[in-house]
Parts: structure tokens; sequence; C-alpha cells
């Protein structure tokens, strides 16, 4: 005995693929996950670099040279 039939293989398809509304969510959660994981990346990268930049204007203006 089979858990899953083809019959009942063919229903599940048809009632998800098939279906609109399923697909329209399906194809925007494919599309928003790895924009959303990018997005958050790229901020974190910039803030990074924000912080490096204002760093060596910081050490531009107050050098740290030891008096001889």
């Amino acid at each position: 005995m089979e858990i899953f039939n083809q019959e009942f293989i063919q229903e599940i398809i048809r009632l998800t693929w098939r279906n609109p509304a399923f697909m329209a969510i399906a194809i925007a959660l494919i599309w928003l996950i790895p924009q959303l994981l990018i997005r958050k990346i790229m901020t974190k990268k910039y803030e990074q670099r924000k912080i490096e930049i204002q760093k060596n204007k910081i050490k531009r203006l107050y050098p740290t040279n030891s008096p001889k």
C-alpha cells in the first residue's frame, strides 16, 4: 500500500501549483528573501566602511606623532 498514490499527488499539485494566489506568494518569497539578505549584508558593509572613513578623518586631524 502506497502512502501517497498518484491521484493524491496530482490533486496536491492541482491545488497548489496551479493556484494563482499560491504562485503569487511563492514568486514573491523567491524574489524578496534574497533581496532582504543582500540588503542586510550591504548595510553592514556600508556601516563598517563609514566608521573606517570616520576613523581615517580623525587620524588626519589629530596625528599621533610622539615628540622626540
